[in-house]
């Protein structure tokens, strides 16, 4: 059975007039539960990020914005709508098109709809969805759900415009790689080049410079360049589609 305390944390802080009834209390609750909750999400992706590189400036985002949230919904009072138009469009204006991991932009979207049950009074509710939604994000970062043991990589390669390049790595990739992908041609240089962009899945433990050396018996010595970085490769698969 739930206790009376417990019980209480569970019913809005404020009624539905939400603007009209602040009281100091109430704001620092919601205040102080937001900020809990944002440091709770902040500190589970450092974690979970701690040998990976993490984007920059997330980490204290996700601490910030739910909290900017709660206070917006909390002030337009009735008209939540508004509120959350408002807050949506200060996050996506700065995300939409940053270099961030879609699976990094969901810490912020959770912590952000902690902000918002907190905004309109409900911070038990919030304490408790933030609760369940670490221990989901942590089992399921644990068990790499949905990724990969090896992530893709951006292989750039610049051959002659005089070089037939229709096939022409498609050996070499399969000996490297698990699986590549051509997702763009392009000229440089008024027309002397060709870049060619592939996002190729290596296979374990490949070695990098032989890949690399490879690839430049077929290309005359010419450019390679191997981006390792994920959030690189994924906005890059974005661009050309």
């Amino acid at each position: 059975m739930i206790s009376a305390h417990s019980s209480m944390l569970l019913v809005p802080v404020l009624d539905t007039n939400i603007a009209a009834n602040v009281t100091t209390a109430g704001f620092f609750l919601i205040l102080f539960s937001s900020i809990v909750t944002g440091i709770l999400f902040s500190g589970l992706y450092v974690f979970n990020r701690r040998n990976q590189a993490m984007t920059p400036g997330l980490a204290l985002a996700i601490v910030l914005v739910p909290v900017a949230v709660s206070i917006v919904v909390l002030m337009v009072g009735r008209n939540i709508a508004t509120g959350l138009g408002l807050s949506g469009i200060f996050v996506l204006v700065r995300f939409r098109s940053g270099p961030v991991e879609t699976k990094d932009l969901a810490y912020l979207f959770v912590s952000i709809c902690c902000g918002v049950i907190n905004g309109v009074g409900y911070v038990g509710y919030a304490l408790l969805f933030a609760l369940i939604m670490l221990l989901v994000i942590y089992v399921l970062e644990m068990a790499n759900w949905g990724g990969s043991q090896d992530e893709d990589m951006l292989l750039k390669i610049w051959v002659p415009e005089t070089l037939n390049f229709q096939g022409e790595f498609d050996n070499v990739l399969k000996k490297h790689c698990k699986g590549s992908k051509l997702l763009m041609v392009r000229t440089t240089d008024f027309g002397s080049m060709c870049e060619l962009r592939y996002r190729i899945r290596p296979r374990k433990g490949m070695d990098q410079k032989r890949l690399i050396d490879d690839i430049r018996v077929k290309n005359g010595n010419m450019n390679v360049v191997l981006i390792v970085a994920p959030s690189i490769v994924e906005r890059s698969s974005k661009q050309v589609l």
